[in-house]
Formats: structure tokens, sequence, C-alpha cells
């Protein structure tokens, strides 16, 4: 069928679908046939007069809403709109049609959503069209612009000198078009800016942004952002935030042994006014070195010195300090101190009838008694003897190499562990 009888056929189903009056099915032809997206045949006898009024009536949210006044006099079945980028210098292209004489509004959204952009200008044409789908030449025409970015928000604070964290602040902005706030982030003013998050929401102008670590510096800016993503420019002045610094570690950390058992630790009360406690660790030496760090003690910040009631006979320990603040923030551990326990002097000697096991009794003061054990490897501990105010102890024949413990008990151990010493048998008398 050639182009123009095609033409015919659908000019005469236009008009049979009209005169049966079926208004309603007439809307829907014309919409497909000219819906389609194919270049359109201006018919230069037609004599439809252009609308109106061509007016834009919104420009929000990377659309653009026409308006037109309806063309009341001629064949007039509907509107057909054309687009074209910048102030018309290029191509215009078919965007909307309407099916009707008082169709006359029209919103242009893109071929897809948010696709016509931000601040952009287009240039429209609205040409009527007649009930056999003749196109007019005439046409109204006007230029229209899509709302500009966001605003640069405003009012932007930073709240420092929190434990990890910086808190952002700022003005909400007064534009409905802003869906949120894009934040920003670097160490150094010179950039580059990483974005750390989106603040959803206008209203919402508060941001907590988590830093790692203790005492740094971080610079932040932030932007305004439409529901398409379209955002302002950088706030201007990057805004400085500075993390809370850990406590510093305690310092003068010194120790005394007033008796067997016991080591008294002090140190020198930290600067900071929200210390809120110290921590003390102790590690035991052994003929590898020193073992693992163990925490043996939390201290109040009031009470800058400690009591270690559980450290064996002649048994070196190394002591570290370490401060903890009201945020939790943790400094680093005080210098190392070494110390030597007391010792209970012991000796074993071998007798006629066996081994005698002595001690120095001023060391022993003020214990009253004192239980001796074998210690075995495979098996429970052995007693085999205990004493009450005295210095020594007869025991029977042991093979050199075993190992004797001394356990000191009394009043005085009511403060803590009795002190434990142990000797090994020696080899000869």
């Amino acid at each position: 069928m050639a182009r123009s009888e095609r033409h015919f056929s659908v000019y005469v189903a236009l008009a049979c679908v009209l005169s049966l009056g079926c208004a309603a099915t007439a809307e829907k032809v014309a919409t497909k046939i000219f819906a389609a997206d194919q270049t359109l045949v201006f018919d230069r006898t037609s004599e439809l007069l252009p609308p109106d009024s061509l007016r834009v009536t919104s420009n929000a949210d990377r659309q653009i809403a026409l308006a037109w006044d309806p063309v009341l006099v001629g064949d007039v079945t509907g509107y057909v709109i054309l687009r074209a980028a910048g102030n018309g210098e290029g191509q215009f292209k078919r965007v909307g049609i309407t099916s009707s004489r008082f169709g006359t509004v029209f919103t242009d959204s893109g071929e897809t959503p948010g696709a016509l952009g931000d601040g952009q200008t287009y240039s429209y044409r609205v040409h009527p069209y007649d009930r056999q789908g003749r196109v007019s030449r005439s046409h109204a025409a006007l230029t229209a612009t899509t709302e500009q970015r966001p605003g640069v928000p405003e009012g932007l604070v930073v709240y420092s000198n929190l434990p990890r964290k910086a808190v952002l602040s700022w003005k909400p902005s007064d534009e409905p078009r802003v869906a949120g706030y894009g934040v920003y982030r670097c160490p150094t003013m010179a950039g580059p800016w990483e974005h750390v998050a989106f603040a959803d929401g206008r209203l919402n102008s508060v941001y907590e942004d988590s830093i790692p670590g203790d005492l740094r510096v971080m610079y932040y800016r932030i932007t305004a952002v439409n529901r398409f993503g379209g955002e302002s420019e950088m706030t201007e002045t990057p805004i400085r935030a500075v993390t809370k610094a850990e406590p510093l570690p305690p310092i003068g950390l010194a120790a005394e042994t007033p008796r067997l058992g016991r080591v008294a630790l002090r140190w020198a009360p930290n600067v900071e006014p929200d210390v809120r406690s110290y921590e003390v660790w102790r590690s035991e030496k052994s003929a590898e070195g020193f073992g693992e760090e163990v925490r043996i003690a939390s201290v109040e910040s009031a009470k800058n010195a400690y009591v270690d009631a559980a450290v064996g006979c002649g048994e070196t320990v190394r002591y570290r300090v370490r401060a903890i603040d009201a945020d939790g923030l943790e400094s680093y551990y005080s210098e190392p101190l070494e110390v030597a326990a007391r010792d209970l002097g012991l000796s074993v000697k071998r007798a006629p009838t066996g081994l005698v096991l002595r001690w120095d009794p001023k060391r022993a003061q003020p214990f009253g008694s004192a239980t001796v054990h074998q210690l075995r490897s495979f098996l429970p501990n052995k007693e085999l003897a205990e004493v009450s105010n005295a210095s020594e102890v007869a025991l029977p024949e042991l093979g050199p190499g075993t190992r004797l413990e001394v356990a000191l008990a009394g009043a005085a151990d009511s403060d803590g562990l009795p002190p434990v010493c142990r000797i090994d048998v020696p080899s000869g008398s």
C-alpha cells in the first residue's frame, strides 16, 4: 500500500470514529498515530492558528511544565510538543502530544527521570493538528530552563574535642527540592575530598562522623543534594575538627617491698581532669624471660597507688600502668618497672635423720605458721609438715631436685594471699 493510501486509510478511520461520536476512541487512535517516534510532516496548507499564551508553569525536579490557551477556531484535535536543546539551534524532536482541543498542559520529564538535568535550557514549540492528522506549521514557541542546582548550605559548624568523632551541624536549606546533604572530609585542607555520608532529608542538619584515632585532625565540607543527585557546590571554607586526645602515660612508677608476698606501687597522678581510673599490668619472669602481661587491678583515679599482694617469694615481676579517661580512651603504658620481691632465705641441709628446711625468722614476720608441701607433676601436692612459731622443720629423705613449697600463714595474710616460697632439694650434703 502506498504512503498516501495508508494516510488516507487512517484519516478515514478517524472520520468514521468521530462520525459515530466515539470521542474517547478517537483520542486513543490519535495518540497512537502521533506518539510514535517518526518525523512529523507539516502540512503547508493547514491554516490552524498557533496557541496563545504559551508559558512555563514549573521548572522544578528536572522537569519543564508547559501550559497554553486552547485554539478555539478551526478543526483542532490536539497539540504536538517539540523540544530542542539550548536556544533552538539544534534539531527539534517530538516529546509529547495531547489529543484534545482543550489538552493544553504538558510536563516534559525527559526520556528518563532526571534526564533534563539542573540549570539546563531548552526550546519548545507547540503545534496544533487537525482531525485528519495534519500538523500546522504555525506554532507557539518559548525557551525554558530547569531549576538550578541547590544552593550551597549555610552555617556549617563542627564540634571538636570529642572521643574519636566529630559532630557537624548546619542550617537546613529553604529550598524544597533539597533531598539531603553530602558530607565530605579530608585530613588536609588541600583535598582530595572523600564523600563519607549522605544525610537524608532536607531538615536533617546534623551528622556525627566516626574518626579512627585520638588527637586526629579532619576537615569537612558539605553540599546540598536534590532528589536526582544534583549537588550544589561545596561549602567554600573547610571546617576543621580535632578528636579528643588520649590521656598521657602515667609517670613516676615506683615500688617498695615491705614484706614477703607484697609489692607496693605508686605513681604520679595524671594531669587530665577527667581520668577515671588506672590499670595495673604485671608479667612474671621465668628462665625464658618475662611471660604474658596480665591486668591485675583497676584503681580509682583518686588512688594513684596499689599493693600487689600476690607475689611469690623472690619472684621478679615487671609492672606497667595506664590511664583511662571518662570517655574510655586509654593512654599508652608507663615505662616498665622490674621488681624483685623479697624471699624467705630458704635453705635445705641433710641430717642423719633426713632433711632440715630452714628460713630466716625475721623475714617470716609477722606470719605465725608455715606449711610445707612436696610439689608433684602428675599427682596432687603432698603435705610434708606444718609448724608454728618456728624457723625450721625436719623433713623425710627426698631425692635431689624435689621441689618444695613453703606457704606462710597467719594474721598478716588477711589483706592478701599468703606468700608462697619454693626451693629445690640440692644434691649432696
